[in-house]
């Protein structure tokens, strides 16, 4: 049930470059990441609304190791923590740590503007809401000269619960399409962009009939399994600008915000919050504000 790693991971290594090129020494072969977000709900780039009750708190960190001028290896960490354990019957034994994933991936950059990847995501469920989901994600991101930033990825669920609670068990994958545009108010210090996606795929990715969960959310509103090949469409407003109040040596710190709407397109997902929310009716339209900070050194 992972969340925009990539993207998070690409866009604090955009903010070390210019610090690393200007730098007199020759650059480090290791670079570090970490963003604090602060979030009304947690849904997931693939549409699944896993909570929409408190206060969710998402940390990311991981080290980038420069292998050669054109490639490198991720490793990291991503957890999430809702403030509303409650909600578990019977409760949770891990209180309000919801979910825990880890990521180790290559990136390879054939030419200046355009960056590949693959990655292995497994997500895990302290709580042992879902049996252990084990995904690959192969990546390609171009750096046009207009930022518009366009990227594809293809999510490969080869093992475990389906990642969006109805779907198909193992060996089925979904299609990220994307961009996020950005433009820079020079004079204010503030990059604005805007993350934008839609995912398309097998439509038993998102139900699949034999699925036992299916069968308990099946029929909900009269919706259940369908042929649809549409998952979620996502687009926001983010705002970031330097944490210039923190010192260099310290790594350099950047503060952001914004919204971010997701129109849920495949009935399955919207099922599937009889399951996660307890919502018999479901939501079709999700909007989440956050906060967060992140750092890279």
């Amino acid at each position: 049930m992972l969340k925009p790693i990539q993207g998070t991971v690409a866009a604090l290594l955009l903010a070390l470059m210019p610090w690393i090129a200007a730098a007199d020494d020759p650059p480090s072969a290791i670079h570090g990441f970490g963003e604090v977000s602060i979030k009304n709900d947690y849904i997931t780039p693939r549409g699944l609304l896993v909570t929409n009750q408190g206060v969710t708190t998402q940390a990311l960190t991981g080290l980038v190791f420069v292998t050669s001028s054109d490639t490198s290896l991720v490793a990291g960490i991503w957890n999430d923590i809702n403030s509303d354990p409650a909600k578990y019957t019977p409760p949770s034994k891990t209180g309000a740590w919801n979910e825990f994933d880890y990521f180790i991936g290559f990136n390879y950059s054939p030419t200046k503007d355009l960056k590949l990847g693959v990655s292995y995501a497994p997500f895990l469920s302290p709580p042992g809401a879902f049996q252990t989901e084990q995904n690959i994600e192969f990546s390609a991101n171009y750096s046009d000269p207009f930022k518009i930033s366009p990227y594809v990825k293809l999510f490969y669920a080869f093992e475990g619960d389906s990642t969006v609670l109805l779907g198909k068990r193992g060996s089925t994958f979904d299609v990220e399409i994307g961009a996020s545009p950005a433009y820079t108010i020079k004079a204010l210090g503030v990059t604005l962009s805007a993350p934008t996606w839609i995912t398309v795929g097998p439509s038993t990715y998102w139900c699949e009939q034999s699925s036992g969960a299916a069968g308990a959310a099946a029929g909900i509103k009269g919706r259940g399994c369908g042929s649809n090949n549409f998952g979620v469409f996502s687009t926001g407003l983010k705002a970031s600008t330097p944490a210039s109040f923190i010192p260099p040596q310290f790594g350099h710190w950047t503060l952001s915000g914004g919204v971010q709407y997701y129109n849920i397109l495949n009935g399955a997902l919207v099922d599937a919050q009889a399951l996660t929310i307890d919502s018999p009716n479901g939501h079709r339209n999700v909007v989440v504000p956050y906060l967060a900070m992140g750092f890279g050194f």
